[in-house]
């Protein structure tokens, strides 16, 4: 199926190169979309009578107008547009998740945080079209590449030089880094320490500095990592 995503910002460059950005993305996480740009808020309305987008990249300045109040304006009208605001400005991330805002970038956009964002959109847009969104991730093991969907995997950790899937199944071996799946697995999974990847539907509960899973086992919840598991646990 193909996907509308629109981007909305008074500044053409950024237009164009977050356009770049979403497009390469998508490539390469076989996202089937189409992107259409605009530096006006009239222009969007007017693109929106006609056409529908599935998902927006919003600016929150645009120029003579509030990227916050046209959100909140659209969402009134499209409640199936799902928003991501990218701006210069932080201080504005509690507006913008006040409008339902899924994701908030700043300036100038990461495209490893773009990308994050992008999947974790991704994954509302197909829920609400009806579709399958479950993913699947392609490992090495033993030099043989294998597909494990990630509704399987329960958690993921390091040990000496090889890192373990483990799955209702079966564990699965492979050389590549924690960093290297984190950046590879969707939003649904959180990085609780330096060497443990969580899926967050086995979550039974956050216990002081500890992770607590549906099968009883606690991991030690890392300091550095302790802000984006609260935020993302409690928002997800």
């Amino acid at each position: 199926m193909k996907y509308k995503v629109g981007i909305c910002d008074d500044e053409v460059l950024h237009v164009k190169i977050n356009g770049v950005f979403v497009k390469e993305i998508a490539k390469r996480e076989n996202y089937d979309i189409v992107v259409a740009g605009f530096t006006k808020a009239n222009q969007l309305k007017e693109y929106l009578r006609k056409e529908k987008l599935d998902l927006l990249f919003l600016d929150v300045d645009l120029g003579s107008d509030s990227g916050i109040l046209l959100a909140a304006e659209l969402m009134k009208e499209y409640p199936d547009l799902v928003i991501i605001f990218i701006t210069g400005h932080r201080e504005f991330a509690c507006e913008a998740f006040d409008v339902e805002a899924i994701g908030y970038l700043v300036k100038p956009v990461e495209e490893q945080k773009m990308k994050r964002v992008l999947k974790r959109a991704m994954l509302q847009v197909m829920a609400m079209k009806g579709q399958s969104a479950s993913h699947e991730i392609v490992i090495t093991e033993e030099n043989i590449k294998k597909k494990v969907p990630e509704e399987d995997i329960i958690t993921v950790e390091r040990q000496l030089s090889k890192s373990i899937i483990h799955t209702k199944d079966r564990d699965y071996k492979v050389y590549e880094t924690i960093t290297s799946l984190c950046g590879r697995l969707s939003p649904a999974f959180l990085r609780v320490n330096q060497s443990e990847i969580v899926n967050v539907k086995e979550i039974e509960e956050i216990r002081e500095n500890n992770v607590i899973l549906k099968s009883g086992k606690s991991i030690s919840i890392g300091r550095t990592y302790r802000k984006s598991v609260m935020n993302t646990y409690f928002n997800n």
